[in-house]
Order: structure tokens, then sequence, then C-alpha cells
């Protein structure tokens, strides 16, 4: 089950319809690419299990700050809205690259 979890948060998260603004966001949507949305899908399925809801229905992903630095550098944030368990969780993640080809995640507290 834990590895079926991040996948079907992807799968969530693909499917994901526009919904009602965030307060603070700059617009619905992500700028993550499919590898790396995966790849941030983990630690959002494991930030929802310290959260205490192991069973999420849908995930509205927002850009809270807009990319900065130079390319290969740049550093991002967004809030992923996970609904599930009767709640919205909004997990926050900094992204940041790791040259031109890479880029590494943080879920931030």
């Amino acid at each position: 089950m834990k590895i079926r979890f991040p996948a079907c948060l992807a799968a969530l998260l693909a499917g994901a319809a526009m919904a009602s603004p965030l307060p603070g966001a700059l617009q619905a949507g992500t700028l993550a690419n499919q590898k790396l949305i995966r790849d941030a899908m983990v630690g959002v399925a494991a930030e929802m299990g310290i959260r205490g809801c192991a069973k999420p229905e849908g995930v509205q992903p927002y850009i809270l700050a807009q990319p900065q630095g130079k390319p290969g550098s740049r550093f991002w944030r967004e809030a992923w809205v996970v609904t599930g368990c009767g709640q919205a969780y909004p997990v926050r993640i900094e992204f940041r690259e790791d040259g031109m080809d890479a880029a590494n995640w943080s879920i931030l507290k």
C-alpha cells in the first residue's frame, strides 16, 4: 500500500479540477514536471500519514511564488491542497533546481 499511495495521489493530481482560489496563491496549478510531481508525491504521502489521513480523495496544486534565481538554480514555492478524511490539508512545498536537468523538493513546516 505504501508504494501505491503516492501513485494514487499522482493520479488524483493529474485529474485535479480547478478549485476555488487559495488565499495567497498566485494561481492554481504547478510548475513541476511529471517526474518532479511523482517524486514530491512521496513526501506529500508521508505528510498525509503524519497528519492522520491515509485516504486522499483529491489534490489541487497552487503556485505561491514564481521561480527566482538563474536557470539551473531557481527555486519556487507551491501549496498542494490534499482533500480527504473530511478535511483539506494544505501541504507547502519548496522546489529547487539542481542544475539544468534536476530539481529537489522539501516539505515546509
